[in-house]
Order: structure tokens, then C-alpha cells, then sequence
């Protein structure tokens, strides 16, 4: 195993500590209408019973059998109406030998014969024989895990043919009902590489879904943006640590390649325990082991692939308001708009390709076959960036070519206050204020996004549109996993927003005259917002920075992403010891949660370490550094998805001038033109935060201590960035006194940013000044 894979599956056991709890009451998440859930326990009892009949183990008892029953079913049995699940007659039931045919033929059940050893399924049964080895399995697995592969594919193979059975030719449930179902099929590779995949590891065994009348056939290679969950095998019950650290690494893969997924699942089967792993935005929560060595055990695994087959496809994370559409080789996405009241999904807005998940709201539809931003995060907002229109493609878009877009769409689940009117921080409403000042303002130099329609997503649930956040997500959870979810801090909105003003993602700049040109604009716009606006944007990082190019071929950046901004002058604004942004670009004071209330110098603090950062990968096509490379470099730390790496590399790094050029500056890529006046630029905004006279006393590095001026050595640069003197206000001497940096310069934040913003206006407006200097 590699460096990074192996630094990689030490991030996510890290992860793993954080953020996993245990759980039962989170297959409620998947929890059935009454009518479903009886189907669903005939289907378990009748799979169960011809498994145990398979395995040649003891068929359990008539009491065992029906203490699988639900309680919702069994008391809807006393008071069942005749009717089936499609409103048609019920057909006569035929005796299971469990003395519950006739209860259930009430809620229009109809079970299935008993035996399932009809020449079709040979194949099926002869892999279902090699169960015995797995489920035989007392201690640790007595083969190797790829040999695990096996007979956990035929177990779920075996499930999904029971379903099958029962969904098809019966009056079990209606054909339209059925196509609402689906198969929970293994793939047919094992210990793969999925295409899609950002980097070299493999996944045991991936889970699909397929329409219940398709053949229960093999589905080789099936990569990420297919799978609905990912099962890793660990020979022994002590690994289930190490294999859940596992499946959090791939699952956020699953996130990555699947743009409507809410949230995910998972499997681990460590020997014969299985769990099954739900994904939220901030939490894992597994189940209690189901051993399959036990008939009980089956059973409940039997029923957990049964529920997944029969339930509503939002409760297996899919987003009911987007979906793909295949004649058209596009997706479509429903945004609300909350400024209007009235109105649905069928008004003259929308196509026949009607979402079940309308809102009240007035509804927009849109098309995209393009991402600007993916939700590359297990944890988090999974903010989700599209260039879309309005005009839905008349034929099939060819590979390779993109829709023209018109607007934006951004896809987020955001924190937020539960009653959306007391929401402070909607960025809908963010949004609208900063549209309104700048119009009023007539500030024509200053590129913006603008707001077309945004609100809070809503679907159905249970026949009623609901508004979607984490609540939504755990309906049905016990109490005690609620309070954890349910917590201010943990509550999430899924919000929408369609803004006009399209860019590409930071990644797409060439070179770096254009990076610094767009890093100016968009803390141009940043310091704009923060003056007049009164709003604190607090998650300066590489997906929240657009390149945009205008048909004269200028560049321009553009600020995006308002989701954690604040207003400055509310009496809470200070936020202290909350956490907001993204690991690499988050500032220390954010980092550490200090006391010290956050003010806009934490963003460009933040932008600082996005500069470090891609000078370091490089800036111009075919210069960038491999992945490899980068993982030798001491800035590779500020990557680390563990906290507390991350916020003492960078109070090292930070911590003088010395160590911030040796350490930073002096790994950005030489290969790039002007690299050496980027270099410049980054020490003056490293100064002008961590060494700055204006702050009062001594205010250097990252800690309390005294040191001597820089300030000469600022001035040089400054001097030789613009071609001028520098302010006068950073030719003052410093005082010799320690202090604490953070407050210290908190207390002349207006004053600081300011400065800021000179030192990369100077930058931009002295590039054509600028020559190659080798480095």
C-alpha cells in the first residue's frame, strides 16, 4: 500500500472517531407505508425460510418466523380492508405453513410458494450453496477475505430473487407499483478500482439497483456514480474499526460522482457480522451487527435488502426534485423560489418530466450536463455547483458538448436555524441585500452574483411536501439519535439558489496573471460587501472563487458561496468558538475556535493559504505537480482532514517570515512564469497579517513573543510590486512589546483590510511591469 493511501486511511479512521455512533433506529429511516411493511415481512419470512431449507439448517419456528412480523403489520392485520396494494381484488393466498397466509391475505398480500428450486433458478441456488462457508462462520473467517466475496454476493443475489418472485405476475402489488421497486443486485467485480475514482483504491463489493423485471445477471466494472452502497469484508469481527474507516473512504467517492444524492449507505461484514452504515451530513450511524450465523441474524439482513428494495427512492438518499434523462443525455434540476407564494411543479414553468418533489413555492426548471463544483467531502454542506438553462435540449446532447448555460445553480446543505423566517444567515436573503446595496450604489465595477430564484428544497414524505433537512432525514429515529442530530449546531437545510454570472472553477485559470487578477476581484468584492453590505462572507476556499471570462476575452473573478456569511453588525456576529469553512482554508483563529471574534481578516487569511496553495501545485497547463509530489511538501499538512495536523502545521509555517519562505514560498512551482512576483505578493499579505505595526504593539507570527521590525523589508516589496512608495502608515516602527496576534489585529480589522486590498490591487495593476525572473 502506498504513502497516500495509507495517510489516506488514516484521515478517515480519524473520521471514524468523530463522527460514528451506533444505532439501531436508523433502518427507520427506510421505514414502509403499513402495506409495504406486510409485504415486506412476507417476503422476509417466505426468503428466510427457503434460505434455512438451501443452508439445510433447521426452517425456524412457526414463532420465530412470525416474531419477524412487524408490530405496525400486526396490528393492522385485526383491521385490514380487502383491498391490494393497486386497489384491485385480492387474490387468494396460498399457505406459507407459518399460519399468517390468512391475516395477511387481508392488507392484499399474496405469498409465494415455498420452494425455490424450479430449473430457472439452478444457477441461483447452486451459488447460494456457498453460503454455508460464511454463514457457518463462528469466529473469525476460516479463508481469505477475496473468498468472502462469494457467498455475500449470492446471499444478496438470493434476496433480490425472492423479490423478484413476489413483485412480478401476482396480485401482490400492481404493475405501476412495481416500477416504483427496484433490485438490490451485487456487482459482478470484486476488489476493484471503480473508473470514476479520484485515486488508486479499491472496493470489495459494490451494491447497484435494477428494475425488478430485469434478469438477475452480472453487472461488471460498475463505478461510483452507479452504486448505492459499498460493502468492504474483513475476515475478523476485531477489524470492523479499520473496515468502517475503509467505507467512509470510499463512500465519499459515492458523493463525489452522484450530483442528487442527499445522503448514503453502506455495508461492512466483518467474518460473519454485517452492519449497515447510513451517511448524513454530519454523522455515521451504524447498526448493530447482524450475524449471519445465526437464522435471526439472516433474517434481519434478508429484511434490510427486502426494505431497500421496496421503499421510496429518497430513502436511499436519492434527491426526488433532479434526475437524469436519458433521451436527452442531460439532468434536470426543480429550484424553489420562496419569493412567491402559490403555484406547483405543473405550472407553465415546468416540462412533463414532473418532479415528485414540488414545493409550494413557485417552481423553476433547469437543464445541465456540466459541474462546476462536486461534493468532494464525506462531511458537509456537499455544496454542488451546475451551469444550467432554462431550454430543455431539443434531442440527445452529444458526448462531450455542453448545454450553453445562462445561470448557475448551487446545491447545498447548509446550517441553519430550524424556522426558515429566523434564519440570520440564508444566503437567499444575503444575497438579495447585497443585489439591493450595490444597485442603489450603482457599483458597476464590481462583479457579483446575482440571484434569480432560491429557496429551501421541499419533497414528499408520507403524501405531504416537507421542507428537506436533517430532520427529514432521521424521521423516524429514536429520540436519543435526534437530540445528536437534531442539535442547532447539526441542523441543515437543503437550500437551492439559481445566480446569474456564470464561471468556471478556479482550476481553469491560466496562469498567474490571470489567478491574481481573479483572486483581486473576488476580495475586491469581498471587501465591497464587508463595507456596505455589513456581511461577513467566512469561507474564502478554491470552490467559492470563479473564473469568469467575458467575450473580450478579459478576465474576471468572481466571489460565490454566502451559505456561511454572516451580518457584522447582529449581536452573535462574533460566532466565537464556532467552526466555518474548509480545513485548508480555514485561518487559525477559526482553526483553534479562539475567543476572538472572527472579523474579515480571517478571510484573507484564508485567501493567503488558497495562493499558497495552487502556486504551490502550479498554474499553467502541463506544470502542475503529481499528487505524489505534492504529498512530500510540508503544505501537504494543511490538507489533512485531522484538525489538529492541520492547525499546528500552519502555526509552524505562520509562525515568521523565515519559516513561511521556507516552508511555503520556496515550494511554489518554479516552473511558472512570475512566479517569483507572486512570491512577493504572498510575503506582503503574510506581513501585512502576521507582522503588521497598524495591530498596536509587536503583532508577529502566531504566538505571544517579541521580534524586530520587518518593516523595511515590507516596504522593498512593496516598492517593488507597484513601482512606489509604500503608505506611510507601513513605514512606522514597531514596538518591541509581545502580544497576542489575533486580538491584537481583530481590534483593526477596517484599517488591515484595507491594506490588504492595496497590496493586491498594487499586484494587479503593476502585472504589465512585470518580467520572468528564474527562480
Amino acid at each position: 500500500m502506498d504513502t497516500l493511501v495509507k495517510e489516506r486511511r488514516a484521515e478517515m479512521r480519524i473520521l471514524y472517531i468523530d463522527h460514528h455512533e451506533v444505532n439501531d433506529s436508523i433502518l427507520n429511516i427506510t421505514r414502509l407505508d403499513s402495506r409495504l411493511e406486510a409485504l415486506a415481512d412476507m417476503i422476509t419470512i417466505w426468503a428466510a425460510k427457503n434460505m434455512e431449507r438451501l443452508l439445510g439448517t433447521a426452517a425456524p419456528s412457526t414463532q420465530s418466523a412470525e416474531g419477524s412480523i412487524s408490530g405496525r403489520t400486526r396490528s393492522r392485520i385485526a383491521r385490514a380492508a380487502s383491498t391490494s396494494l393497486s386497489g384491485a381484488s385480492t387474490k387468494s393466498a396460498v399457505s406459507d405453513g407459518t399460519g399468517l397466509a390468512n391475516d395477511i391475505s387481508g392488507l392484499g398480500i399474496s405469498p409465494k410458494p415455498a420452494a425455490l428450486l424450479d430449473n430457472d433458478d439452478a444457477a441461483l441456488v447452486a451459488n447460494v450453496k456457498e453460503l454455508r462457508r460464511w454463514t457457518a462462520t463462528k469466529g473469525d473467517f476460516s479463508g481469505s477475505e477475496r473468498e468472502m466475496y462469494g457467498p455475500i454476493s449470492a446471499f444478496v443475489a438470493f434476496v433480490a430473487r425472492c423479490v423478484q418472485m413476489h413483485l412480478l405476475g401476482s396480485a401482490t402489488i400492481s404493475e405501476e407499483a412495481a416500477k416504483e421497486c427496484r433490485l438490490i443486485l451485487p456487482g459482478s467485480d470484486a476488489d476493484y478500482q471503480p473508473s470514476d475514482a479520484d485515486d488508486r483504491t479499491r472496493i470489495d463489493l459494490g451494491l447497484i439497483s435494477s428494475l425488478v423485471g430485469d434478469p438477475i445477471a452480472s453487472h461488471p466494472r460498475v463505478d461510483y456514480y452507479r452504486l448505492r452502497a459499498v460493502l468492504e469484508a474483513k475476515r475478523s469481527k476485531s477489524e470492523d474499526e479499520d473496515a468502517s474507516a475503509q467505507l467512509y473512504e470510499y463512500t465519499h467517492q459515492i458523493f463525489s460522482q452522484q450530483h442528487n444524492l442527499r445522503f448514503a449507505w453502506g455495508l461492512t461484514a466483518c467474518a460473519a457480522d454485517v452492519r449497515v452504515c447510513h451517511f448524513g451530513p454530519d454523522k455515521a450511524v451504524a447498526s448493530e451487527p447482524m450475524d449471519v450465523a445465526t437464522s435471526e441474524g439472516r433474517r434481519a439482513f434478508i429484511r434490510l435488502l427486502v426494505t431497500w428494495s421496496l421503499c421510496d427512492d429518497s430513502q436511499l438518499g436519492r434527491d426526488p426534485t433532479m434526475g437524469y434523462m436519458r433521451d436527452k443525455g442531460c439532468w434536470w434540476i426543480d429550484c424553489p423560489d420562496d419569493g412567491y407564494d402559490g403555484g406547483d411543479i405543473g405550472s407553465s414553468t415546468s416540462t412533463s418530466n414532473a418532479s415528485v418533489g414540488a414545493s409550494s413555492s413557485k417552481m423553476e426548471r433547469y437543464y445541465f450536463n456540466t459541474t462546476i463544483c462536486l461534493a468532494d467531502r464525506l462531511f458537509g454542506r456537499h455544496t454542488r455547483c451546475f451551469p444550467a438553462t432554462k431550454d430543455c435540449p431539443a434531442k440527445k446532447v452529444p458526448k462531450g458538448e455542453s448545454l450553453k448555460a445562462t445561470v448557475v445553480i448551487k446545491d447545498a446543505w447548509a446550517y441553519a436555524k430550524r424556522e426558515a423566517s429566523e434564519d440570520s444567515r440564508d444566503e437567499v436573503k444575503s444575497m438579495k441585500k447585497i443585489q439591493a446595496t450595490f444597485k442603489t450604489k450603482n457599483r458597476q465595477d464590481i462583479l457579483y452574483p446575482k440571484i434569480e430564484v432560491g429557496g429551501r428544497v421541499k419533497i414528499k414524505r408520507r403524501g405531504e411536501l416537507v421542507e428537506d433537512t436533517t430532520l427529514t432525514i432521521y424521521d423516524g429515529c429514536d429520540s436519543a439519535l435526534l437530540d445528536v442530530v437534531a442539535s442547532e449546531i447539526l441542523f441543515r437545510a437543503h437550500r437551492r439558489i439559481v445566480m446569474s454570472t456564470i464561471g468556471e472553477p478556479l482550476r481553469k485559470v491560466r496562469g498567474v496573471k490571470e489567478f491574481v487578477t481573479v483572486l483581486h476581484d473576488a476580495m475586491q468584492c469581498h471587501y465591497a460587501i464587508t463595507k456596505h453590505c455589513r456581511i461577513l462572507h467566512r469561507d474564502i476556499s478554491e470552490n467559492n472563487v470563479l473564473v469568469v471570462r467575458q467575450e473580450d476575452g478579459a478576465v474576471r473573478g468572481l466571489l460565490i458561496d454566502f451559505d456561511c456569511a454572516i451580518d457584522i453588525d447582529e449581536e452573535k456576529t462574533g460566532a466565537r468558538g464556532e467552526m466555518t469553512g474548509t480545513y485548508p482554508f480555514m485561518s487559525l483563529n477559526n482553526l483553534s475556535r479562539s475567543e476572538v471574534k472572527r472579523t474579515s481578516l480571517d478571510d484573507w487569511e484564508s485567501m493567503l493559504y488558497l495562493l499558497c496553495l495552487y502556486a504551490t501545485v502550479g498554474l499553467e497547463k502541463g506544470n502542475e505537480r503529481s499528487r505524489e509530489e505534492l504529498a512530500e511538501l510540508p503544505i501537504a499538512r494543511w490538507r489533512k482532514d485531522d484538525i489538529g495536523s492541520v492547525t499546528h502545521a500552519k502555526q509552524v509555517h505562520l509562525s515568521s517570515t523565515r519559516s513561511f519562505t521556507e516552508d511555503i514560498l520556496d515550494n511554489f512551482n518554479g516552473k511558472d512564469k512570475y512566479v517569483a512576483q507572486l512570491k512577493k505578493l504572498a510575503i506582503l499579505l503574510y506581513m501585512t497579517l502576521f507582522a503588521n505595526e497598524d495591530a498596536g504593539p509587536l503583532c508577529h507570527g502566531t504566538s505571544k513573543h517579541a521580534s524586530g521590525s520587518d518593516a523595511g523589508f515590507k516596504q522593498a516589496i512593496w516598492a517593488e510590486l507597484s513601482g512606489n512608495a509604500p503608505p506611510t502608515v507601513l513605514a512606522d516602527s514597531i514596538s518591541s512589546d509581545g502580544c497576542g496576534p489575533f486580538e491584537m489585529r481583530a481590534q483593526q480589522w477596517e484599517l488591515i483590510s484595507r491594506q490588504l486590498l492595496d497590496a493586491i490591487t498594487i499586484a494587479k495593476n503593476g502585472m504589465d511591469k512585470w518580467r520572468d525572473i528564474a527562480t
